[in-house]
């Protein structure tokens, strides 16, 4: 069996908190919306949500922030909004001392559903730690759900599954799909809530997956 040599990690919930998304999806957008339509704020994040929920985030569309601009009709640049809520991008206490350990053994890697726009902003915090970046949905059009996703990845870094770590902090995206082609994946219950996942694969922090593998 060849050893691990790429360790990979989830985005939103693993390296950096939700407070960023939440922000532009939730207020920065709905806000362009209402000044589009003349609505006040509450109405407009009504007809805004809905529409999410319309959509579902079981399609490749939810996570481009490009096909809602089209979809709701708004004038200016997804970048412009994005750049807007920089200060709300929230790193987890445990990442960069875990990056920093793991970066001197191994390659390091993010594979996310976001979109490349979305991802370039987010992981600028840590990008300087990484090798590859992957969006699944923007890079193969695909959700992590889908184990093709972990093939394709490992297809362009030339390895095998078995020689690359996952860790992210959803079950069907980060654990279950993965390991379902090969890769040795870890589920992230920070909360140490989830009794679906044996205990044996999860991880409470970064901090225990540096010591499963240095």
């Amino acid at each position: 069996m060849r050893l691990v040599c790429v360790v990979s990690f989830d985005l939103e919930g693993t390296l950096v908190d939700m407070t960023f998304g939440d922000m532009v999806w939730n207020v920065g957008l709905p806000r362009l919306y209402a000044l589009k339509k003349g609505l006040d704020f509450d109405e407009a994040r009504r007809i805004v949500l809905g529409e999410y929920a319309r959509v579902g985030e079981d399609r490749v569309e939810w996570y481009d922030i490009h096909y809602w601009f089209r979809l709701f009709d708004l004038s200016g640049n997804p970048q412009r909004l994005m750049d807007a809520y920089r200060g709300y991008i929230r790193l987890f206490p445990d990442v960069v001392e875990a990056l920093e350990r793991l970066g001197r053994r191994y390659q390091l890697i993010i594979v996310t559903n976001s979109n490349r726009l979305f991802v370039d902003v987010l992981a600028q915090p840590v990008i300087r730690y990484f090798d590859h970046v992957f969006s699944t949905t923007s890079d193969f059009g695909l959700l992590k759900k889908n184990p093709d996703a972990y093939r394709r990845v490992c297809m362009a870094l030339g390895i095998e599954p078995s020689e690359m770590v996952h860790v992210g902090d959803r079950v069907l995206d980060d654990f279950e799909s993965p390991r379902s082609v090969g890769v040795n994946a870890y589920f992230l219950d920070r909360q140490d809530a989830c009794t679906c996942v044996p205990v044996q694969y999860k991880v409470r922090s970064l901090h225990e997956l540096v010591g499963l593998l240095t």
